[in-house]
């Protein structure tokens, strides 16, 4: 279930999803640039580029295009624990300078069957001529769009899988 904090500046966003996979393929399809070029902030259709380190403090950058326009996702991994748990942050360079943080975690539920729970927590600056209100208001619709957006993001991961179970 997705929740948000009104208290501080951090949004966060929680959301677990169940895939009828191995922890293994899941882990992959978050570190390696195949899968990730086919579900992670662009398509096969859509990208231009992406080059992925997947290490410890590896980074990863998408040149993706819509529309003729470029849009460029970057970041590092933090943390790496194969088949388990991911840090990584997640920026947009000409948005903002700011990077957000994601965690995953995987747990095999059963065999064939894992569990991902995602964590996303990103800063929404506030601005001075917003009341506390509006404020609370634009956090609530970040919060809520990004969490919609990831859940999109979530169902093409679901067709990356199974696209490649089928092919195996």
């Amino acid at each position: 279930m997705a929740r948000y904090n009104i208290e501080n500046e951090n949004v966060e966003i929680q959301l677990e999803r169940l895939f009828k996979v191995e922890p293994e393929l899941l882990y992959q399809a978050w570190t390696d640039q195949r899968f990730l070029k086919q579900w992670f902030m662009t398509s096969e259709r859509t990208n231009k580029t992406i080059q992925v380190d997947a290490n410890q403090n590896g980074t990863y950058k998408i040149v993706d295009v819509r529309k003729g326009k470029e849009n460029i996702v970057q970041g590092s991994f933090i943390t790496l624990t194969p088949y388990e748990y991911i840090v990584m942050t997640i920026g947009m360079p000409e948005l903002s300078d700011s990077e957000d943080t994601i965690e995953v975690e995987i747990f095999e539920r059963e065999p064939g069957i894992t569990q991902m729970v995602f964590t996303y927590n990103a800063v929404v600056p506030r601005e001075r001529r917003f009341t506390t209100l509006e404020y609370k208001q634009k956090k609530k619709e970040y919060h809520d769009s990004t969490a919609h957006g990831f859940e999109m993001l979530f169902d093409k991961l679901q067709i990356a899988l199974e696209d490649f179970e089928a092919e195996m």
